[in-house]
């Protein structure tokens, strides 16, 4: 008898435990059938669009993808740096997306510490940390990307991002 309900606990015990990952957001890809997770999706005010437009320099493109990496005290690493190699694997990252109709930057929030390095075209600082408030600071990675429209409308995710994530930002956010 004792076997039999030491069998029975090990059986429910291991039938019970499971490993799952929240996330805010999952929208599922219909070709595919896959999730493509994200942690928030939502529409700006035009005064915060504003702002973004006007301090990173975007124009007239449909669509803003920002890369961000989060402030040196949320990461176990310096990861604010542009470094020749960097840059190369950033360029290799995005030549598999189609960035067409695109404005690709990316925005340190600890930058006013290589501000030498940043030239405001595709490197830029968190001005007045306008981004961590208002997006990045909600969960804490070392990178993070911020697909947005137009119109205000927004696809975010913070931590370890693929080219397929930000491929489907950018085409749900063209629509």
């Amino acid at each position: 008898m004792r076997k039999f309900i030491l069998q029975t606990i090990i059986i429910f015990t291991f039938l019970s435990c499971s490993t799952t990952k929240t996330v805010e957001g999952n929208k599922v890809d219909s070709q595919n059938e896959k999730f493509i997770t994200y942690d928030y999706a939502d529409k700006i005010d035009s005064e915060k669009l504003e702002f973004i437009k006007k301090n990173y320099n975007w124009n007239s493109q449909k669509i803003l993808i920002l890369n961000y990496s989060q402030p040196i005290s949320s990461c176990h690493f310096d990861n604010n740096k542009i470094t020749s190699d960097g840059k190369k694997w950033w360029k290799n990252f995005y030549s598999k997306i189609n960035t067409e109709d695109c404005l690709n930057i990316k925005v340190l929030a600890n930058g006013e510490r290589i501000k030498n390095k940043l030239d405001n075209i595709y490197y830029f600082d968190d001005k007045d940390d306008f981004l961590l408030t208002n997006f990045f600071g909600r969960k804490k990675s070392c990178f993070g990307v911020l697909v947005i429209n137009n119109e205000g409308y927004y696809i975010q995710y913070n931590g370890h991002y693929s080219e397929r994530q930000v491929s489907k930002y950018i085409e749900n956010l063209k629509k």
